[in-house]
């Protein structure tokens, strides 16, 4: 909070606190110092501090408390109380003792300070100071151990004498007045003189009695200063040489510049690292696959841990006699029942079995090998390199570069890869990071990403995604038929994720493409829908509201360039019964003939549209024939019935209603849509015309006979012998 405050770039250290400090000089300043009672009164001004509203605190205790709370400074504030305990002793001790002051004498007053042989006696504190100080600090002591005050602002003259509240007062108003009465001034003068005399002694004592001394050194001569460098360094012992120099090895080596602009070097790269991670999915799976079968065989063999084995059991029937008399003994009798018996084969089977399948485990959860971290490591800084490289400078080099290395991950993708799941996170970060910035969108590429996929369908999923069929719209029409030969049952849901990549009405209205293209596209379309057949699998109904919703794109765009086209496949194909009503029904809500109801559209189909983007038929407006298209396709409808009628012996004998049996109903309501509007034509055309003029009846003439020529083919026997 204070470096916050403060705005400090850094925080200072906990132990540079002024409350640490004076405290651990506390602890370290010998009991017989003469300042050790100043340094205390410093650490208790701190300790014992009653911060108030000055600072935007409320009255209450000390603060010093909050400073000592995790155990090390526990332990410390221990150590400080125990310390106060030793001085107070310290100072207890040498009060009892006697201060006895030598007689002067004159010789020794003159000869005192120059004989070595006859030394100064020690300076001892007199008792008194002593004892003061043995007060002192158990009044220091009582403020360290009360926690009232820390706890509550006290009111201070109601403390005891032995509190010295008057004192307590001083230190919690942080007075600096130093007590200078706990001081031995007696003490701190003795010491003064002795340093004086003996810098004097040293100051007149001769010159050549100090070179004669060999033991004292001029430590005040300049010119001596390189002779007592050199005595000092001969005391010490010889250093050791340097440390040789050794040269760290990176534990991930780094990604050589040249890998990123050469695709031989950089496949050698990645195959040696990718290399080492899925031989490390290989091991798990395999690990993987032992521990489920022994744990199978483990479940096999408990049943036959246990089972009931015969066994005769001999018995003695007690009887107590009968009318009085005395039994002979009890009855022996031989019983046969079934007990439990454990087999030790089994058993001993099961715990082998158990201690195996430990020590898989065990196996399985020690760490990884530092090789398999550093090839994963390896190659995520060859990628990220790469495509750093690639968002400064797009360079075909490094195109190359990264559309290799994406396909070079991509072939190490295998079922034991994707079944570890480390390993298949690792390979699909990697693929979606290449295939993001080096294949998506990229023309070049969008044939191979499918041939890849078509080959592996495992990796479908992995790799779809990176499929921008409408990238490359030269190709999209080629794209499309390698899609629609590789509809089978068992591939379609891998059919149907590549076509939701296919955005056809954006390729109609942005590549424009020219009518051939279209009509092969239509082609492919309606080749697709005759695969998925009358009666569709469930797996294929999913591609199949594809296809149909292509269908209904191509019907739409640039409409009628191939509504005959779209009329030819879809009678063509029903005449033979490979096409689903479903697409008779598409067909005619784009021609206007059925309604657009959201009623009549099953769930599935509801939540297919949603998903795949498809655009709801109501929002779509219908598309009305002209009355020359109406009358061209009865013309055409009729022609093409009566051919067809006539193209097979059974159709000439039994006629089209057996072979045209799944679609009547459609068939049915695009004939009332014809018939209707044709009707609605000729009436609009005489409405001005009087009732039994010679217009109006030639106008029911042509549509009457537009009209049998139309039922002709259903309902009229044909003449055999004479082809009709």
């Amino acid at each position: 909070k204070a470096q916050q405050k403060l705005k400090l770039p850094v925080a200072p250290s906990l132990q540079r606190l002024q409350v640490y400090r004076w405290a651990c000089q506390a602890l370290a300043t010998p009991p017989d110092h003469p300042l050790l009672p100043l340094i205390w009164q410093k650490f208790l001004q701190l300790y014992l501090r009653q911060p108030g509203p000055e600072y935007g605190l409320a009255a209450g205790g000390c603060i010093g408390r909050r400073f000592f709370q995790a155990s090390s400074q526990v332990a410390l504030l221990k150590d400080l109380r125990q310390r106060i305990q030793e001085v107070s002793d310290f100072h207890h001790t040498a009060s009892q003792a006697l201060r006895v002051h030598p007689p002067p004498t004159p010789s020794s007053e003159s000869q005192d300070d120059e004989s070595p042989n006859n030394p100064q006696p020690p300076y001892l504190t007199s008792p008194q100071l002593h004892s003061e100080l043995v007060r002192l600090f158990g009044v220091f002591a009582l403020w360290l151990d009360d926690e009232t005050l820390q706890k509550q602002e006290v009111y201070l003259p109601s403390l005891p004498p032995e509190y010295e509240p008057h004192r307590l007062a001083q230190v919690m108003q942080r007075q600096q007045e130093l007590w200078l009465e706990y001081l031995d001034q007696e003490r701190l003068q003795y010491d003064e003189r002795e340093v004086l005399s003996l810098w004097e002694k040293v100051q007149s004592e001769p010159t050549f009695l100090q070179t004669q001394n060999l033991g004292f050194t001029d430590y005040t001569s300049l010119s001596n200063a390189r002779k007592r460098i050199m005595s000092n360094l001969e005391k010490h012992t010889v250093p050791l040489p340097a440390p040789e120099l050794q040269e760290l090895q990176a534990p991930v080596a780094e990604v050589p510049p040249s890998c990123l602009t050469d695709s031989k070097a950089s496949a050698k790269l990645v195959q040696q690292d990718l290399g080492v991670l899925q031989d490390q999915a290989r091991v798990a799976v395999a690990r993987e696959a032992q521990q489920v079968a022994m744990e199978q065989e483990l479940l096999e063999g408990l049943p036959l841990l246990f089972k009931n084995r015969p066994e005769q059991v001999n018995m003695a029937l007690e009887c107590k006699g009968k009318g009085g008399q005395p039994c002979q003994g009890a009855a022996n009798i031989t019983v046969t029942c079934e007990r439990v018996q454990r087999q030790e084969a089994v058993h001993n089977q099961i715990t082998s079995l158990r201690r195996d399948i430990k020590m898989l485990q065990t196996d399985a959860m020690a760490p990884p090998p530092q090789s398999l971290a550093q090839a994963a490591v390896h190659t995520e800084n060859f990628i990220t390199a790469l495509v750093n490289i690639y968002t400064v400078q797009q360079s075909p080099a490094v195109l190359q570069v990264g559309v290799s290395a994406f396909y070079q991950v991509v072939s190490f993708v295998c079922e034991d890869t994707l079944r570890h799941p480390p390993t298949r996170q690792y390979f699909s970060s990697c693929v979606e990071i290449l295939g993001q910035v080096f294949i998506q969108g990229n023309a070049k590429e969008c044939g191979r990403v499918l041939k890849t996929i078509l080959e592996q369908r495992l990796l479908c999923p992995l790799i779809s995604p990176f499929f921008t069929p409408n990238a490359a719209p030269d190709q999209f029409v080629f794209l499309y038929q390698d899609v629609v030969t590789s509809l089978h049952l068992d591939t379609a849901d891998v059919i149907f994720m590549l076509l939701t990549k296919f955005d056809l009405s954006h390729w109609l209205n942005e590549a424009h493409p020219v009518f051939s293209e279209r009509t092969r596209l239509l082609e492919l379309v309606h080749g697709a829908l005759c695969v998925c057949g009358r009666d569709p699998e469930p797996e294929l109904l999913t591609p199949l509201h594809l296809f149909a919703k292509h269908w209904t794109l191509l019907l739409r765009h640039h409409f009628p360039d191939h509504y005959s086209d779209c009329l030819r496949l879809l009678m063509t194909s029903s005449a033979d019964q490979l096409l689903s009503p479903e697409c008779w029904k598409v067909t005619l809500r784009v021609l206007g003939c059925l309604p657009p109801s959201r009623s009549t559209k099953s769930k599935p189909e509801q939540s297919f549209s949603s998903a795949v983007g498809a655009p709801a038929s109501p929002h779509r407006s219908p598309i009305s024939l002209s009355p020359q298209q109406m009358e061209e396709t009865v013309n055409w409808l009729s022609d093409y019935f009566l051919r067809s009628r006539l193209s097979k012996a059974d159709l000439r004998s039994f006629g089209l209603y057996s072979a045209w049996v799944p679609y009547m109903s459609e068939v049915v309501t695009f004939w009332e849509h014809l018939i209707g509007c044709l009707i609605n034509t000729q009436v609009s055309s005489c409405t001005r015309e009087p009732v039994g003029s010679s217009k109006v009846i030639k106008a029911l003439q042509d549509l009457h006979s537009k009209l049998v020529k139309l039922f002709k083919p259903w309902i009229f026997p044909l003449d055999t012998t004479d082809g009709g």
